[in-house]
């Protein structure tokens, strides 16, 4: 079980502070780059319009699947099964809102539209308050305190010790 804590540590970890390097570096290019690429009028548009779409649908989805997918972890049977549900939840939800910020990233230094970081940066912020905690996760999974004295040990403290 300690296998499926450490993968959703890894996974989320890797791909919240991925993107945040990957955004601050494409904001760099954008603004202090000697080096412009630009399109002409049609087709900077719609990388615009695509882009805009593609971080709206990338938020509504991950906003829509972690309400229903957590309530379903919650009534799984077994900790194991919860465990391994959630660490596949985690990893699928972390690296398809990455991979929605780099395509955001492409379109952005591709079209020259700073209107696309902003919507790339409304994108990576998504990853913060999905950031799984230990608390988050016994939250999320409606743990008990001796499951999370299993999984965390000394690291976790319950409302019990208050």
């Amino acid at each position: 079980m300690k296998q499926y804590i450490k993968e959703i540590e890894r996974w989320s970890r890797l791909c919240l502070w991925g993107s945040v390097a990957l955004v601050i570096a494409t904001a760099l290019f954008v603004w202090l780059s000697p080096w412009q690429i630009t399109q002409n009028a049609t087709v900077g548009r719609w990388m615009l319009i695509s882009g805009s779409v593609l971080a709206v649908l990338a938020v509504s989805m991950a906003l829509l699947t972690i309400r229903k997918r957590t309530p379903q972890l919650r009534q799984a049977e077994g900790l194991q099964t919860k465990l391994a549900g959630y660490a596949q939840h985690i990893r699928t939800l972390y690296l398809s809102l990455t991979s929605v910020v780099v395509v955001l990233c492409l379109l952005t230094v591709l079209c020259g539209q700073s209107v696309l970081l902003m919507l790339t940066m409304v994108t990576t912020m998504m990853l913060f308050p999905a950031y799984p905690n230990m608390y988050k996760v016994k939250v999320d999974l409606g743990l008990t305190d001796e499951e999370m004295r299993e999984l965390y040990g000394e690291k976790y403290i319950s409302d019990a010790q208050q």
